[in-house]
């Protein structure tokens, strides 16, 4: 990793507005795997668009972190309570880095930091045809948990049913 000076900054109800706006980048990239699915057409005003992030600013059981590099916004996390299985204690909801981190070891990091501050049953989901996502968490949940995972093709109910590639496993917490 290059020598980035990572913060994970909990987001409150002022940082919404740029949640909102960092999540139109992130369908953006999105769209380079998923673009050509059903529902993901490039809006007829070339704005896109994002699911209204805003209640995991507002409610206690979602957290918001932004994610700054040297002190310049570099992406969010958004984690949840919202499982595949009941026995799911955190999801990883919504996960970006900005094109310009990507590849760096930020993301690794962030993660591998969420992870420890949560600890308990853990799910990162991914739609199949989101390659870089796939492979993305597959390598840092295969890194994390020592190999000890699950990985399961399920259909997810929200917000319409659809298939996603499901990784579980384990934190312990570390910090």
């Amino acid at each position: 990793m290059n020598n980035f000076d990572i913060s994970l900054i909990k987001a409150s109800e002022k940082d919404k507005d740029t949640i909102q706006n960092l999540g139109r980048f992130y369908v953006y990239e999105m769209s380079r795997y998923c673009g050509f699915l059903s529902g993901w057409e490039i809006p007829e005003n070339g704005l896109f668009e994002c699911i209204d992030l805003s209640s995991y600013c507002e409610k206690p059981d979602r957290h918001a972190f932004l994610i700054k590099a040297n002190g310049e916004l570099a992406g969010f996390v958004l984690i949840n309570k919202v499982g595949s299985a009941p026995d799911v204690d955190w999801n990883i909801g919504e996960f970006f880095i900005v094109s310009k981190f990507q590849g760096k070891g930020i993301g690794r990091h962030v993660a591998e930091q969420v992870f420890n501050q949560f600890p308990g049953i853990w799910e990162t989901s991914q739609i199949p045809e989101n390659k870089a996502a796939l492979d993305f968490w597959e390598k840092i949940v295969n890194d994390y948990a020592n190999g000890h995972y699950e990985k399961n093709l399920k259909t997810i109910a929200e917000p319409k049913p659809h298939p996603m590639v499901v990784l579980k496993f384990a934190s312990k917490g570390k910090g």
